[in-house]
């Protein structure tokens, strides 16, 4: 079986319904019923928990800023890819220039998982406000980030990183 990956949407106004057997109807009704009781697991679960979290990263970066949130939601020797140490203290070496009124969020463009579920990423854009005297410099660009299921259930983030597109 293929891993599911990423995300899909139907053609715009969707498909004509098609018509079916009253006998395959009630089959398929009947296995649909059956199936509703079973919960997804693997890459498909992995891949809904992973996009939930990230999102919920970037909800608290927003609120608390992005030290506390990467505090949070980090492993203890997490790697981010653009400073030399590991864990809280490359989180507290990349964001110790950035003032308190500093804003980054990032949105999910995609996510994947590993058929396993234990082990996935998400990569989309993410935006940077400081606020400055002569107005907010703000820069745009790419994130990856690669996600660890922990032996609780939940998800941590084992490496992070980002590309800058510029500064307006």
């Amino acid at each position: 079986m293929a891993p599911r990956i990423g995300f899909a949407k139907g053609p715009p106004g969707g498909h004509p319904a098609p018509s079916m057997n009253p006998c395959a109807a009630v089959v398929l009704a009947s296995a649909l019923a059956l199936l509703s009781g079973c919960s997804e697991s693997g890459p498909g679960r992995a891949r809904d928990e992973i996009l939930a979290a990230d999102k919920a990263f970037s909800a608290l970066s927003e609120k608390e800023g992005p030290k506390a949130a990467c505090l949070a939601y980090f492993v203890t020797d997490a790697k981010l890819l653009s400073v030399l140490p590991q864990g809280a203290e490359g989180v507290k070496a990349e964001f110790m220039q950035l003032p308190p009124t500093a804003k980054l969020t990032w949105f999910p463009s995609y996510v994947a998982a590993a058929e396993s579920g234990d082990l996935g990423y998400t990569w989309g854009r993410y935006t940077l406000t400081v606020p400055m005297a002569r107005g907010p410099l703000v820069q745009m660009g790419t994130y990856v980030t690669v996600w660890r299921r922990q032996a609780g259930g939940g998800w941590k983030v084992v490496l992070d990183g980002g590309h800058p597109d510029g500064q307006k």
